[in-house]
């Protein structure tokens, strides 16, 4: 991908993961904003986890694609097995003249420099899934959902988790990739948790995006930023 185009991110693009019709064990590699695509991430830039209920690493392989990348795993049992996609790390810097990749002593005049760290999730029922297990596996922000799946009319309750602790006041943004557009923005109460409204079926997208100035470098970068998302399915 372009550099201009992923430069986008410091605006509000994101990676997220979808359904592939080619069988449970493939997810597809989305770039663009609010479920809508944008294009395909260089597939040099990402890495890929896949875990089994038990916190088992199974095998994973990324396939490269023109408008899309594939996440493709082995599920050797039945189960749920958690999909996870890591950008890494991008340093991002904006003087006059725009956005710059690379840390802020390599430009005049920087105004704004972080580094983005994203990641994107999504759990994949295979066979006679059974119970699910909501936990915490991978990620230093993660949204962690209480089911595995959601149903029209009834809320989705999600927790957020930064550095294995909850995560208080922090917006969720909640996409529906049927309606095609935000559903809604609510903050993370005292046990970092948000209800939100399930209204219609099919693939839903949540956001997380957490701003963190402690973890800065002096002349590099002058705060961490942390984007994850995690895509459901409602019935």
């Amino acid at each position: 991908m372009h550099e201009n185009k992923l430069s986008l991110m410091v605006q509000g693009h994101e990676i997220w993961l979808e359904k592939n019709g080619n069988g449970s064990a493939q997810l597809s590699i989305m770039f663009g904003h609010n479920m809508h695509r944008d294009g395909a991430v260089d597939i040099k830039r990402l890495m890929a986890n896949v875990f089994d209920q038990n916190g088992g690493k199974v095998d994973a392989e990324l396939l490269s694609g023109q408008d899309s990348n594939t996440l493709e795993f082995k599920a050797a049992k039945d189960g749920f097995y958690t999909a996870f996609v890591d950008m890494g790390v991008t340093i991002w810097s904006v003087n006059k003249d725009g956005y710059k990749e690379g840390p802020k002593f390599k430009y005049k005049d920087v105004t704004y420099s972080g580094a983005f760290h994203q990641m994107a999730k999504y759990i994949v029922a295979v066979g006679k899934a059974g119970e699910y297990k909501s936990s915490p596996l991978h990620g230093i922000l993660e949204i962690i959902p209480k089911e595995p799946n959601f149903q029209v009319g009834s809320d989705a309750l999600l927790t957020v988790m930064y550095e294995d602790k909850p995560l208080v006041g922090v917006e969720v943004k909640a996409v529906s990739k049927n309606e095609g557009k935000e559903m809604a923005l609510v903050k993370t109460d005292r046990s970092g948790s948000v209800r939100i409204p399930i209204t219609v079926a099919g693939e839903w997208m949540f956001l997380a995006r957490y701003n963190d100035s402690s973890k800065k470098v002096n002349e590099e970068f002058d705060e961490s930023v942390f984007i994850n998302t995690l895509v459901m399915e409602a019935r």
